[in-house]
C-alpha cells in the first residue's frame, strides 16, 4: 500500500497540489460572489474564460514558435493559454459591470444570453482548432491528471496573488457588498474595489479554467458556499466552511476517480453537490428541532 501511494504521488503530485489550491481558494471567491448576489455572473464568467481559451487555441497556428512547441509537446505555453483564458474572463466581467452601471436591471437576461453565446463560441472555436473534436472533450472536461509543473506554477502564482489582494481588501469589499450606502458615506471608493474584485475573480477563474477545466471551476465556485451558507453563524465561519468543504471534496475525489477510472473534474463536482445536499439536510433538521431550553 505504501509503495502504491508513493507511485501515485510520483505520477500525480502536480495535479494533487493544484486540486488543493483550487479547493481552498475558489470556494472563497464563490462565497464573495454569493454574498454580493452575483451568482449568475460567476456562472457566465468561466464560460467566457473557456471561450477565450478556445479562441487562443484556434489562433495558435498563427504563431510559429508556439505552434512548433504545441507539435513537440502536445500543448502550447501555459502563459499563452492563461492570457486568453484570463483575458476572456476579465473582459466579460468588465463588460457586464459597465452594462450594470449604465442600465439598472435586466442583467440576468444579459448573463443568460452571454452564457449561451460563450458556450457556442467555445464549441465552435475548439472544433476549428488544431486538434478538432478531440480538443473539445479534453478542454471541457479539464483533464487535471495531465497537468504539468508549468501549469501548477501559473495556478499557484495567480491564486496566491489573488488571495493576498482579497485578504488586504476584505473589509471594504464586504462593506460594499452588504451596505453600499454606508460605504459611500465613509468615503470608500466603491468603483475601485469593485473593479479590483472583478479583476481577482477574472484572474482566478482564468487560471482555473486553463489548468483544471471549467467544470471543476463551476462546481467549486458555488457548491461549497451554498452548503456553508446554511450552517454558518458568522462571516469568518462561513468562509472557513467554504474552504473546508471544497478541500474535503477535492481530497475525497482522488481515490474515487482513480478507483472508478473516471475524469477527476466531474467526480469532484458531484461529490461537492452531495456534500451540499448533506449540509442542507443537516441545517434543515437543526431548524426543525428548534432551540433547546
Amino acid at each position: 500500500m505504501k509503495q502504491l501511494l508513493l507511485d501515485y504521488w510520483y505520477l500525480f503530485q502536480d495535479p494533487f497540489i493544484a486540486s488543493l489550491l483550487v479547493g481552498i481558494i475558489l470556494p472563497l471567491i464563490g462565497g464573495l460572489l454569493l454574498l454580493r448576489r452575483a451568482v449568475f455572473l460567476g456562472v457566465a464568467v468561466p464560460q467566457f474564460s473557456a471561450a477565450g481559451l478556445a479562441i487562443g487555441l484556434w489562433l495558435l497556428p498563427w504563431w510559429p514558435g508556439l505552434w512548433q512547441e504545441f507539435l513537440d509537446h502536445g500543448h502550447p505555453e501555459m502563459s499563452y493559454m492563461f492570457a486568453f483564458a484570463g483575458g476572456g474572463a476579465v473582459l466579460a466581467l468588465g463588460a457586464f459591470s459597465w452594462w450594470e452601471s449604465r442600465h439598472r436591471g435586466g442583467t440576468e437576461g444579459l448573463l443568460a444570453a452571454g452564457f449561451a453565446v460563450a458556450s457556442a463560441m467555445s464549441l465552435l472555436f475548439l472544433s476549428m482548432g488544431p486538434l478538432g473534436a478531440n480538443l473539445v472533450d479534453a478542454v471541457l472536461k479539464g483533464e487535471i491528471l495531465y497537468l504539468d509543473h508549468h501549469g501548477l506554477i501559473v495556478l499557484a502564482v495567480v491564486l496566491s496573488l489573488v488571495s493576498v489582494i482579497l485578504l488586504a481588501a476584505r473589509r471594504p469589499i464586504l462593506l460594499i457588498a452588504f451596505d453600499p450606502d454606508l460605504a459611500a458615506t465613509l468615503g470608500v471608493p466603491r468603483t475601485l474595489f469593485e473593479r479590483l474584485l472583478w479583476l481577482c475573480v477574472g484572474l482566478s477563474v482564468g487560471a482555473g479554467v486553463v489548468t483544471v477545466g471549467p467544470v471543476l471551476v463551476f462546481g467549486l465556485l458555488f457548491l461549497p458556499p451554498l452548503a456553508a451558507r446554511g450552517a454558518s453563524g458568522s462571516m469568518p465561519g462561513f468562509f472557513i466552511r467554504c474552504s473546508l468543504l471544497g478541500l474535503i471534496a477535492v481530497l475525497a475525489s482522488w481515490p474515487l476517480c482513480l478507483w472508478l477510472e473516471q475524469p477527476y473534474g466531474p467526480t469532484a463536482v458531484l461529490l461537492s453537490g452531495l456534500l451540499a445536499l448533506c449540509f442542507h439536510g443537516i441545517s434543515r433538521l437543526n431548524i426543525a428541532k428548534g432551540p433547546r431550553y
